[in-house]
C-alpha cells in the first residue's frame, strides 16, 4: 500500500501489515495519548546525600520537553540533563536532573503546562542511556469497523520483528517535515540556506519581514526563528553566527534528523528490495537482545557470528560510518549518495558542536506488554517500546492514514 506524501518526504515508505486505510484520531486530546517515562533506578537514594543529583519526575501537558527543561534550568539555577524528548501533545511524564551539585533543590514546583516533585537523588545526571523505555496509553477515535483486526495484525507483525523502526514524524519538526532540510544544509556547508529554510516562512503562508532594530515580524512562540532572525538582522551576511543563536541542541538535532531521514529512506530501501529485517543474517552487525527484547548489547561486527539472540542493526549516517559489507550497508551508500553526502561532511568544520558520528540503530521495533480493546469507533491501545522508539510508527500500522497530521500521527 502507498503511503502518505508527509511519510515519504521523509523517507518512510514501507508497511509491514496488508491492511487498508482504517482511519481514525489519535491524540484527540493529550489524555488520549500517554506516555511514562521507564528510567533504570539503579543507584538512587530516597534521601538527600552528598555529591548526588536531584532526580525529578515531571508531568507535562501542552508543552515539548525542550521548552520545558529550560524552563526547569531556570527554576534549579543549573543547566538540566534529561533521557528523551517527549510529545508536546501527550500527558508524559519524564525524569530530569540538574547538572550542577549547586543547584536549587525544590520539593515541587507548579508551572502552568507542567510540574515536578523531587523523586529521589542519583550520583550522576541523567543520560539517554538511563531510559530503560516508554509505556503508552492511547486513545484512537472514530475508527473504522476492523480496527480490532489492524490492531492485531500491527502487533502480531511487531512481536515477529517485522514493523520497521523508523524514527517517527516528530523527529522532524512539529511544522511539518523540515528539520532534516535544515541539517542536510548544515552538513553540506551551506548556512546560508541553513538560516534562510529556518526564516523562510511564517505559517500560514507569509514571509518574514526584517524591521528596524533587528526584529522580526513573526508569531507568538517562534521563540528560535526571533533569536536567529535578530541575529541575522545585527550581524549581516554573518551566517554561521546566525545559526550558533540556536541552542546547541536544537543544532544538533538538526543534524540529527537528516541522519534519521537517511536511516529511514535505508531502511525503505532494503524493504522494498525484499530484504527480512526480523532476524540476523551472516554478515550483519547485530546486537545481543535482552529477556524482554526492549534493550540491546553493544553493536557486534559483521564478521563475527552471535552465540545467543540476535537482532540485526543498521548504521545510521555519520562521519565514523564505514562499509562492513552488511546488506544494509549497501543502501545507506545508496542513499548517501543520492544525497550528494558523505561520510566526512557531517563532521562540520566550521561548526563542530554540530557534527555526527553516526551510530546503529535496531531494523525493527521492538514492543511487550501490548493489550488492546475496542468499544464502538473507539480503541485502546496499551504497549510498551524501546527507548528511542516512536509510538506513532506502530500506530500507522493501524491507521495507514492519509494525511499524518490530520489523524494526529505528526
Amino acid at each position: 500500500m502507498i503511503g502518505s506524501a508527509l511519510e515519504a518526504a521523509v523517507g518512510m515508505e514501507a508497511y509491514a501489515t496488508p491492511g487498508e486505510r482504517c482511519g481514525g484520531r489519535a491524540k484527540s486530546s493529550p489524555e488520549d495519548f500517554r506516555v511514562e517515562e521507564l528510567i533504570s533506578t539503579a543507584g538512587m537514594l530516597k534521601d538527600r546525600t552528598p555529591g548526588y543529583y536531584p532526580v525529578y519526575r515531571v508531568q507535562k501537558r501542552g508543552i515539548d520537553t525542550m521548552h520545558m527543561a529550560k524552563e526547569m534550568s531556570a527554576e534549579l539555577k543549573s543547566r538540566v540533563s534529561y533521557g528523551g524528548l517527549k510529545d508536546s501533545k501527550a500527558a508524559a511524564s519524564q525524569y530530569l536532573t540538574p547538572t550542577s551539585l549547586r543547584s536549587s533543590t525544590p520539593e515541587n514546583i507548579v508551572r502552568g503546562r507542567f510540574s515536578a516533585e523531587l523523586v529521589g537523588w542519583l550520583p550522576k545526571p541523567l543520560t539517554r542511556g538511563s531510559v530503560a523505555g516508554n509505556r503508552f496509553e492511547v486513545v484512537l477515535r472514530d475508527c473504522c469497523a476492523e480496527v480490532g483486526q489492524r490492531i492485531e495484525e500491527a502487533f502480531g507483525a511487531a512481536r515477529a520483528g517485522r514493523v520497521p523502526n523508523y524514527f517517527g514524524l516528530q523527529r522532524f519538526g512539529s511544522r511539518g517535515a523540515g528539520t532534516h532540510l535544515v541539517g542536510k544544509a548544515m552538513v553540506r556547508g551551506d548556512f546560508e540556506g541553513a538560516v534562510n529554510l529556518i526564516l523562510g516562512r511564517v505559517p500560514g503562508g507569509g514571509d518574514l519581514v526584517r524591521k528596524g532594530g533587528g526584529e522580526v515580524a513573526l508569531t507568538p512562540g517562534q521563540d528560535v526563528e526571533r533569536l536567529v532572525g535578530m541575529a541575522v538582522a545585527k550581524y549581516p551576511g554573518e551566517w554561521t553566527r546566525a545559526l550558533r543563536a540556536v541552542p546547541i541542541r536544537l543544532r544538533r538535532l538538526y543534524v540529527q534528523a537528516y541522519q534519521s531521514y537517511i536511516f529511514n529512506r535505508s531502511l525503505s530501501s532494503a524493504l522494498l528490495a525484499g530484504e527480512d529485517i526480523s532476524a540476523y543474517m551472516k554478515g550483519d552487525n547485530w546486537a545481543e537482545v535482552s529477556g524482554d527484547g526492549l534493550a540491546v548489547s553493544y553493536v557486534k561486527s559483521a564478521s563475527s557470528t552471535p552465540e545467543g539472540r540476535a537482532t540485526p542493526m543498521v548504521q545510521v549516517a555519520g562521519y565514523a560510518f564505514r562499509d562492513y559489507g552488511s546488506r544494509f550497508d549497501r543502501h545507506v551508500k545508496e542513499v548517501m549518495e543520492a544525497e550528494q553526502v558523505s561520510p566526512p561532511q557531517f563532521f562540520i568544520e566550521e561548526m563542530q558542536e554540530a557534527s555526527a558520528e553516526g551510530g546503529f540503530r535496531q531494523a525493527h521495533m521492538a514492543v511487550a506488554d501490548e493489550a488492546w480493546k475496542v468499544e464502538g469507533s473507539d480503541a485502546e491501545l496499551r504497549f510498551t517500546l524501546a527507548r528511542g522508539q516512536y509510538a506513532t510508527v506502530l500506530l500507522r500500522e493501524v491507521l495507514k492514514p492519509e494525511d499524518p497530521q490530520v489523524s494526529g500521527l505528526a
